[in-house]
């Protein structure tokens, strides 16, 4: 992915211009005939070409742009194109394409947050640096009383790190109870009593955790990590935090219904699931502290969102995925506006943008903000279709929020 993106970071298209999409690819569209995505991407193509008609464009830039369109439609009319290696789940695609330079990359992911269809003299492809960033990389374990699994799950794939077998015969029994060795490990004797069965069963389920905490440990030294994630039973997932050494505790996000025969496709997706659901209780937390904020530590609305871009001040952007606007580039200062009355003195080129907020998303992302897609109604309502928490105060836009 890195190589991926520094080849399309360093890309030249002048005189001609590169064909950035961004496609979800939800599961139950793919049943449909024709499936739900590709009605969307050729209303999206349909829209953009009425909007090229009203704009001056080299002809050879021009008939470069219609077959960038064409492939496109071509690509995702072909439905192995939108399957993961090892079917693992694919639930979006970035796509870039300059048909005059040869340029033709499609990158599957596993979600796309905002459908984009921009034509620019630069790939937009900051996002696919965001969804790398976002997904990271995270440790899920699988186990049961006997068996623990290890796996890495990234926005490569899912590949199993360690695993290991709870062995009887390792253990000390606890003070108190008394046991044999047999061919299959330690066992209490007969007879014994109930409460010291239990005893000794409540022993070996912690001798069990602590050894799959410990292996944690090691692993996120061997292998860094973001985020852990675990799949047991009950008993054994109500127990098990507590035994994580601290450093882990803090990355662990909670609990996933798998087991061990969970195919690696499954386990993908319901990893993906949950880091879904914790994007949906992150939104929900930057909603609330944009609702808190200062009036000088925030941007709510297009116009004060373009000049924190302009001023490098965008520490999270928040945006409704389904709001546009359209602006203006204007080149060389590569400033954005609403209106052409907004370019600079030094413009010689104005650059009229159908939708000025993937443009916006792309430069908060160039600065190195973070990025919040907002679905819920009330944080819709909230952020005023974009919305920003600024770095440091900017008085000049308390007026405006």
């Amino acid at each position: 992915m890195r190589r991926i993106y520094q080849e399309l970071l360093g890309f030249q298209s002048d005189p001609y211009f590169v064909t950035s999409l961004y496609l979800t690819l939800l599961p139950q569209e793919r049943a449909d005939r024709p499936p739900g995505y590709r009605i969307r991407l050729k209303t999206m193509i349909n829209q953009l070409k009425h909007w090229l008609d009203d704009h001056a464009m080299e002809p050879a830039a021009r008939e470069s742009v219609e077959q960038d369109f064409a492939r496109l439609e071509a690509f995702f009319a072909e439905p192995s194109n939108t399957l993961g290696t090892n079917s693992l789940p694919v639930r979006g695609m970035a796509v870039f394409a300059c048909s005059a330079k040869g340029l033709f990359e499609a990158i599957p992911l596993p979600y796309v947050e905002r459908n984009t269809l921009v034509i620019d003299r630069t790939p937009y492809v900051r996002r696919l640096l965001a969804v790398e960033t976002d997904f990271g990389t995270n440790l899920l374990v699988v186990f049961d009383h006997r068996d623990a699994y290890f796996y890495l799950v990234d926005i490569q794939g899912i590949r199993e790190v360690e695993s290991f077998r709870y062995t009887r015969d390792r253990e000390v029994l606890p003070p108190g109870v008394h046991g044999v060795r047999t061919p299959s490990g330690m066992r209490a004797l007969h007879g014994m009593g109930e409460r010291n069965v239990q005893m000794l069963k409540l022993h070996e389920q912690q001798q069990h955790l602590k050894h799959i905490a410990s292996a944690i440990l090691e692993l996120r030294r061997a292998h860094p990590f973001d985020r852990l994630l675990i799949g047991a039973p009950d008993d054994l997932a109500s127990a098990f935090p507590s035994y994580l050494h601290d450093y882990i505790r803090r990355v662990y996000a909670g609990r996933i219904a798998v087991n061990d025969k969970t195919p690696l496709n499954t386990l993908y997706e319901r990893v993906l699931d949950r880091l879904m659901a914790l994007d949906r209780e992150q939104e929900s937390a930057l909603v609330q502290e944009l609702q808190e904020s200062v009036p000088d530590r925030v941007a709510r609305g297009i116009e004060p969102v373009l000049q924190a871009v302009q001023w490098g001040n965008i520490r999270v952007l928040l945006y409704d995925t389904d709001y546009s606007i359209p602006g203006y580039v204007f080149y060389p200062s590569g400033t954005l506006g609403l209106t052409p009355d907004e370019a600079p003195p030094d413009t010689d080129h104005i650059w009229h943008m159908p939708d000025i907020v993937d443009t916006v998303i792309e430069r908060a992302l160039e600065q190195g903000a973070q990025l919040e897609p907002v679905q819920s109604p009330e944080g819709r309502s909230a952020i005023q279709g974009v919305s920003a928490l600024l770095r440091y105060p900017m008085p000049t836009l308390q007026s405006e929020v």
